[in-house]
């Protein structure tokens, strides 16, 4: 793996989002709307909907051995869910994980160089609900 181009942060979470995306495709969701560039913070990066239900989609990646994660903090957890709420919508969390195919040590599978294949973690989605306290 020599002198390769390697993927930014941005082009893993767009890879993420697209993963992401295309396992909704696959399940039966109608997607309304997909922004790779909308404020991790404050939107959803996905609006779907499927038997009539309107599903907002918080999607976060990381690279091998990691998996994304949503490390916004309470505060922007708590907006996101009450911004679906506000629409009528389900939050969902879709946690992503992505190793380099070519990679055999874990360094290897850890470096993010474009244009290679790669083995995908995705176990599904968690609703994300405010506790109690916060309604």
């Amino acid at each position: 793996m020599n002198e390769r181009e390697l993927m930014t942060k941005q082009d893993i979470h767009n890879f993420g989002v697209e993963i992401v995306y295309k396992q909704l495709e696959k399940d039966g969701w109608k997607i309304e709307s997909a922004d790779v560039g909308a404020d991790i913070a404050r939107e959803p990066q996905i609006v779907a909907s499927k038997d009539g239900e309107l599903a907002f989609f918080v999607v976060r990646t990381d690279i091998h051995p990691g998996r994304g994660r949503f490390e916004e903090g309470t505060e922007a957890y708590n907006a996101l869910v009450r911004h679906a709420s506000s629409h009528g919508a389900n939050c969902y969390f879709a946690s992503v994980g992505i190793a380099n195919s070519e990679g055999e040590t874990d360094e290897e599978m850890s470096t993010p160089v474009k244009g290679v294949a790669y083995h995908v973690q995705f176990d599904g989605l968690i609703r994300m609900e405010l506790p109690p306290d916060a309604k």
